[in-house]
């Protein structure tokens, strides 16, 4: 089994089946098998051999699916990249994958120009568009022009490396996390038996498939064979447009995301009771925010996936009979994991104490990629060391506490920001916080809250720190708060710390 095969497989038992739509394209999984292996086939007749990487830098649409299972099916392994990077990180991340041939969209026109100007290494360019440009191939043109059938490639093993997905770098460079074949398909096995994805899943996919959370929910839903409504931006209102519209069934989003839904104005007039399904990844989700879904998504059962890059997406899962039990957990390990929380000595820890999260498993990754010191650092002992403080309860059920780079370290006590910011969420008027530490040369670090009020509320400094010292500890409190206009995030919107410090870490 590998993932191309997995394509091929539901194509023959559910052919005529929608597999994808996105726009006005509407793709049978028969079809987008059909185009899959046309690109595979054209990919071969340019010079793909197995192992040959290929830079992806296009936003979801259908062309990037074919594009993902073209390059597999064809021995060639994807790297996909953020489309929001600079051209100078898009120009550094194709030459240290090695990528022979970047496929791209015409939105992307400068910063192809500028890896064509700077890479040595690209030999083939390949436009998605009606577009032509002198010395590179019109991707419609290579899909009619190649055969239908099976790319014939020497044997693809489920060992196989598959992708080159870069971390967000928050320190130095980004960093190349290889995956398997098998990393993803178990990540699949994961998904299908926890019931998070299912063969009668109708889902609306609006994280980007660039990033694991995406991709992995992506891939899990080919192997099943369910139905994909596609989304090329995030846009709250056009969701649940969508969601009332196509009758979606299913729809997953990040914390912020929820928050922004639950925040929307005119919220109830939407019909979503088609909606059995509300995942959520990419942060833990604060308790308020989840049960504000369960009351507008009134017929959904509501899971939390927990996971990384490293990790081919997920690591735990908070299954809908315990998301009102447990609603600040991450949930319990995949049964294809192993997980456990150990010391700064990588000592394990009984449960109710915080500690690292480490995990093992099929789905681990193999390696940074040209890394091997980071590699060497990250997995010790055979443990993969996420780099998140968390705490296990006497159940298995994992509670993410921090990022142990986020930490905030006041007058020598340990605080978290995330319990910080699930306080002030409890405030009225609070849209989404970020809580940072920022230097102090009294306290070593100062906590501070960068908050956006919604619409027409009027909060000032010291209601946020009083409110909050009535609810935590009060060295926990913000000593600072900072009311903005929004927080920057990434693609699928996730606050970015690192970028909320560089902001106000001079105020």
């Amino acid at each position: 089994m590998d993932l191309g095969f997995s394509l091929t497989r539901t194509a023959i038992k559910h052919g005529e089946r929608v597999a994808i739509i996105f726009k006005d394209r509407v793709l049978t999984y028969k079809r987008l098998n059909e185009r899959v292996n046309r690109l595979g086939n054209a990919l071969s007749g340019l010079g793909l051999e197995k192992g040959t990487k290929v830079a992806l830098l296009l936003n979801n649409c259908n062309e990037l699916v074919e594009s993902i299972y073209g390059i597999l099916k064809a021995g060639g392994i994807v790297v996909p990249i953020n489309t929001r990077l600079s051209t100078q990180e898009i120009c550094f991340l194709v030459d240290h994958s090695d990528s022979s041939t970047f496929v791209f969209d015409i939105t992307f026109v400068e910063k192809f120009e500028a890896v064509r100007r700077e890479s040595d290494k690209v030999q083939h360019f390949i436009v998605c568009n009606d577009e032509k440009f002198p010395g590179v191939h019109h991707y419609e043109g290579l899909l009619q022009a190649a055969s239908p059938e099976e790319p014939k490639v020497n044997h693809i093993d489920e060992h196989d490396e598959a992708f080159i997905i870069y971390t967000a770098g928050t320190t130095g460079r980004p960093k190349g996390v290889v995956l398997t074949h098998s990393n993803f398909l178990w990540n699949c096995v994961n998904y299908c038996m926890g019931g998070i994805t299912r063969p009668e899943d109708y889902n609306l996919q609006i994280f980007p498939l660039f990033h694991v959370a995406g991709l992995a929910s992506a891939l899990a839903a080919i192997f099943i064979g369910c139905k994909t409504y596609l989304k090329d931006k995030i846009d709250p209102e056009d969701c649940l447009e969508t969601i009332q519209r196509e009758s979606i069934n299913k729809f997953g989003a990040i914390p912020s995301i929820g928050a922004a839904v639950v925040n929307l104005p005119g919220i109830h007039k939407f019909n979503l009771d088609s909606v059995k399904l509300l995942g959520s990844g990419g942060a833990p989700m604060p308790p308020e925010v989840k049960r504000k879904l369960s009351e507008i998504f009134r017929k959904a059962g509501i899971y939390d996936c927990y996971g990384q890059t490293e990790s081919a997406g997920t690591i735990t899962a908070l299954l809908p009979k315990d998301a009102f039990r447990e609603p600040a957990s991450v949930g319990q390990a995949f049964f294809t994991n192993i997980v456990k929380v150990f010391d700064d000595q990588d000592r394990e820890l009984p449960p109710g104490q915080v500690g690292e999260l480490v995990y093992d498993g099929y789905t681990r990754m193999r390696q940074y990629y040209k890394d091997p010191e980071a590699t060497a650092e990250a997995i010790r002992g055979g443990w993969m060391h996420s780099g998140d403080l968390a705490m296990m309860d006497e159940e298995g059920f994992f509670y993410i506490v921090d990022r142990k780079k986020d930490m905030i370290i006041t007058g020598g006590e340990n605080v978290y920001s995330i319990e910080v910011e699930d306080t002030i969420a409890k405030m009225p008027g609070i849209a989404e916080t970020g809580v940072i530490g920022l230097p102090d040369p009294k306290w070593g670090e100062t906590v501070t809250a960068v908050i956006v009020l919604k619409p027409g509320v009027i909060l000032n400094e010291e209601e946020v720190i009083r409110f909050c010292k009535t609810q935590i500890a009060a060295y926990k409190a913000p000593k600072k708060v900072i009311f903005a206009g929004s927080l920057p995030k990434s693609p699928i919107g996730k606050i970015l710390k690192k970028e909320l410090k560089a902001l106000y870490g001079g105020k």
